[in-house]
């Protein structure tokens, strides 16, 4: 196994859509590893908690229909995306539609469609890979935020504004467009989406993401990093407030969130010029 590889487990009820992914992984054996298979939710749970030769995945390609547990029941079971759970990304395999697979471009980092197309898992792991490996993505430049296109991007390792991702509130997990995240900011390892609730009320969603991580994958027409700890989303600038350094530095405020953000002097002139 290289020795910068990531590691993966492929989690499908199905032995031969578990050979097909593993034999179509084995193109970028360079990138990626394949150090265990499980077939049913049992199995994944007990290779997630107990990972042989104590070596964990990177990444879990989890199929989302499985009997006798789905591959949320698995995430729920390693507690995936609390304290004490396993921390790795998320690939979901499944059969259904590509329109309705729109909600699975998620906190799981992507999916891959039955039946697997090498060039759509191709993009899969060239965004693993840049989250994974903190790579550089090129910088997209694009119109003010009056005059974004609704167009989704063309770097396919990038989220569009109409993909979800999944959160959970308490013990609720649900999609949120990726359009209605007014913030992001960093909570130790883990980092906090802001959300709408309903008039000037915000809601927040703890996820083990880093601000690194979202960087990587959001989309920088409609999204800017503004601090080491906070990426806003520029739909939700608060427009009638000039982006203006003061003397205790320079602030920005979002609609519908009362606190200002900061902006750290590194990123500040780029966002006076979206404005």
């Amino acid at each position: 196994m290289p020795s910068n590889a990531l590691t993966a487990l492929i989690v499908d009820d199905e032995r031969l859509a578990r050979r097909e992914l593993a034999r179509l992984l084995e193109e970028f054996a360079d990138r990626i590893t394949v150090i265990g298979e499980a077939s049913n939710k049992r199995e994944a749970v007990e290779f997630l908690n107990n990972p042989p030769n104590n070596i964990r995945p990177d990444v879990v390609f989890l199929d989302i229909n499985m009997p006798h547990g789905s591959g949320f029941s698995v995430l729920d079971e390693v507690g995936h995306g609390t304290d004490e759970g396993n921390d790795f990304s998320i690939v979901f395999v499944t059969a259904y539609d590509e329109f309705a697979l729109r909600a699975f471009a998620v906190n799981a980092l992507d999916y891959v469609l039955k039946p697997l197309d090498p060039d759509r898992l191709e993009h899969t792991i060239e965004r693993l890979w840049k989250v994974h490996k903190k790579e550089q993505l090129p910088i997209v430049h694009a119109p003010a935020p009056q005059t974004q296109s609704r167009e989704p991007s063309s770097d396919p390792s990038l989220l569009t504004p109409e993909d979800y991702v999944f959160v959970t509130f308490g013990k609720q997990r649900r999609f949120v467009q990726v359009e209605e995240i007014m913030c992001i900011t960093a909570s130790d390892n883990y980092t906090e989406l802001w959300l709408p609730d309903g008039g000037n009320a915000t809601k927040r969603a703890m996820l083990l993401r880093t601000m690194n991580e979202w960087e990587a994958i959001l989309p920088e027409q409609y999204f800017q990093r503004i601090h080491r700890s906070t990426i806003i989303s520029l739909a939700f600038v608060d427009a009638s407030y000039p982006i203006e350094t003061t003397a205790n530095g320079a602030f920005v405020l979002l609609r519908g969130i009362a606190e200002p953000f900061a902006i750290s002097r590194r990123y500040f002139s780029k966002l006076k010029e979206r404005f």
